[in-house]
């Protein structure tokens, strides 16, 4: 929250600095990616935009089985 807060805050500041300067503002960069692909190592992250693999789906199904008693 902070973060969104501090960022607005300085496009506001970096806006009226090109317009005192009387200078065109440079366009926007590109849109930053919400998702980034997950570290190597950490398969727990899901991306939403990938469908998931087989491997996947064979997990899921077996987290959502009830534990059997041995």
């Amino acid at each position: 929250m902070a973060v969104r807060f501090l960022r607005g805050c300085y496009d506001a500041l970096a806006a009226a600095g090109w317009l005192w300067l009387g200078l065109p503002m440079p366009p926007p960069p590109e849109p930053r990616p919400e998702l980034r692909p997950p570290p190597h190592g950490h398969p727990e992250r899901v991306r939403p935009d990938l469908p998931p693999s087989e491997a996947e789906l064979a997990l899921w199904h077996q987290l959502r089985e009830p534990a059997r008693k041995r």
